[in-house]
This record gives structure tokens, C-alpha cells and sequence, in this order.
């Protein structure tokens, strides 16, 4: 499998909007911990959340949507699909990539986009793996990809992590015919995904003001992920999937979940950025039509 990187945009003139590709993974945490819907459902309430602080900031974003997620709450997707929002694909059931055989996730992306399709998103281009566990043993889902007709991946961390990362990672372009869109590691001694999740709610605004500058400078787009937990300042106290009991962990999940919408926005007034589909953005850069 090979690379072909796309040479990057050029250096921005003072005054140009910097692209701040804002995602929700549309999942539902209680599937994943055990007898976890005994807990409330919040997954429609802090949706509704994002999309009316989107509105409010008169932005589109994308949403990676489980297709398990969309079953149970159908009139949520056809509502982010009315405000106009981009919806992709964070496969049927968050089964991680390595965890499945090449049969296996073909049903799984038959099974999504025969979901989504039913619920009225007929142009579906992006993927997102559950977790990041799009690593170098499981790469072969790329080919899977081209193949149900995506155009592009943000799947990818391209650093060490206590789940999933892929540090040999060769950088954003072309693989199997797939656009990779990695997510954006901060530089030294940040080496996380400041875009996203418990990272950019526990980091101080400055901390992730200059980490997004670096970033910028470099004409990238900084990229995140937020769950509808990320802004669910009510919801009960668990032991979350993925962090192997670790109580440090578990109690980071619940930083700062109240802050997540003026912490963005702080990014994009000091930033001078944009919110942006991630459909969109790769059209201005790249042919995924």
C-alpha cells in the first residue's frame, strides 16, 4: 500500500479563514458497558445540543454515525440531515477495525449504508473507525472502503495512545484509493489529538488556541471528534468502554463537558477559523465528487 501526498495548499495570506473540521461520532456509550441501558437515554437531547449551537455559529458539520444509532433514533438522523449536515460512516455496530475480518466489515459498511440510505443520506463519502483502530494490521479495510464507493477516512492517530496508534503513519494522502485525513497531533510534549474529546476539554484554552496555531501555520485543518457525551454534563457516573478500569482515565471523561461549546468557539474567534464539512473541505483540495 502506498502514499500519494497531495501537495498541501499554499501559505495562507493574512486574514484567510483557517478550516476547523468539527465532528460527532453519533454513538450511544450505553451499547458498549454492560447492563448500560439501565442508565437514561441522552444520545437525542445532546445531539440536539450540537446541532443548535451549529446553528448558532451558523456552521455544517460532519457526523460519523453508527448505524446501530441511527436504528434506534431514526428521526434524529433525518433532523441532522435536514439542518444540512454532512453524515458519514462509524460503522453499523463500533465493532473495532481489528476485531473484524475483511468479510466481516463488508457486511458491516452493507449493512450501515443500507440503514442510512432507508433514513434518506444517499451521498455518504467519509469513514471514521470506531476508536482510531485504523492501524497498520488492519489497513486492509481501505480497499473495503473504495470498493462500497467512499472517498475518504479520518480513522487514523498517528502517535502512540493507551487504545489505538498507528506512529509509523506516513501522512495525509491517498491509500488503496482512500483520502486519509489522520488527526492532527499536538507538538512536543502534547503529543494527543488536542482537537478532540476529553483532550481539548481538559487542556486549557491557551494550550489548545496554540496548539491549533501551530497547526494552522502549517496550512492544515485542525481536526476533532466529540461525542454526544462530551457535552452531557447530567449523565450518571460509570466506568466508560476502552480504558481498562483506570479511575484517572474514567474521571478525565468528565472534564469539562460544560465548556466544550466555548472552548470552540474561542478557537475560532482567535483563530480566525471556520467550521467546516469534511466532504466540503476535501473538495476544495482534492476530487471526492
Amino acid at each position: 500500500m502506498s502514499a500519494n501526498l497531495s501537495p498541501g495548499p499554499s501559505s495562507k495570506e493574512k486574514g484567510d479563514i483557517n478550516v476547523f473540521l468539527f465532528s460527532i461520532d453519533l454513538e450511544d456509550v450505553r451499547d458498549f458497558i454492560p447492563d448500560g441501558h439501565q442508565y437514561r437515554a441522552a444520545v437525542p437531547a445532546n445531539t440536539l445540543k450540537y446541532l443548535d449551537w451549529l446553528d448558532r455559529v451558523n456552521s455544517k458539520a460532519t457526523f460519523f454515525i453508527v448505524g446501530k444509532t441511527a436504528r434506534d433514533y431514526p428521526d434524529l438522523i433525518k433532523e441532522i440531515i435536514k439542518r444540512g449536515h454532512e453524515t458519514a460512516c462509524h460503522t453499523d455496530t463500533h465493532l473495532h477495525l481489528t476485531k473484524q475480518t475483511e468479510l466481516q466489515f463488508r457486511k458491516d459498511c452493507e449493512s450501515f449504508l443500507n440503514t442510512m440510505h432507508a433514513l434518506g443520506a444517499t451521498d455518504i463519502k467519509g469513514f471514521r473507525a470506531p476508536t482510531f483502530s485504523m492501524v497498520e494490521s488492519s489497513k486492509w479495510a481501505y480497499s473495503v472502503l473504495r470498493d462500497f464507493g467512499f472517498k475518504y477516512s479520518s480513522s487514523v492517530l498517528p502517535s502512540t495512545n493507551p487504545i489505538f496508534g498507528w506512529p509509523e503513519f506516513k501522512g495525509e494522502g491517498y491509500y488503496d484509493g482512500i483520502y486519509e485525513l489522520p488527526m492532527n497531533i499536538g507538538s512536543w510534549p502534547f503529543k494527543v489529538p488536542f482537537g478532540g474529546g476529553v483532550y481539548f476539554r481538559f487542556f486549557p484554552n491557551f494550550v489548545v488556541n496554540s496548539l491549533a496555531s501551530s497547526t494552522f501555520k502549517r496550512d492544515k485543518a485542525v481536526l476533532s471528534y466529540f461525542h454526544p457525551y462530551d457535552v452531557d454534563v447530567d449523565q450518571e457516573r460509570f466506568m466508560h468502554p476502552h480504558l481498562n478500569d483506570s479511575k484517572l482515565l474514567n474521571w478525565l471523561m468528565y472534564v469539562n463537558r460544560d465548556k466544550v461549546f466555548s472552548k470552540a468557539e474561542s478557537l475560532m474567534k482567535n483563530q480566525n477559523a471556520k467550521v467546516m464539512r469534511y466532504d466540503e473541505y476535501l473538495a476544495s483540495k482534492i476530487n471526492t465528487k
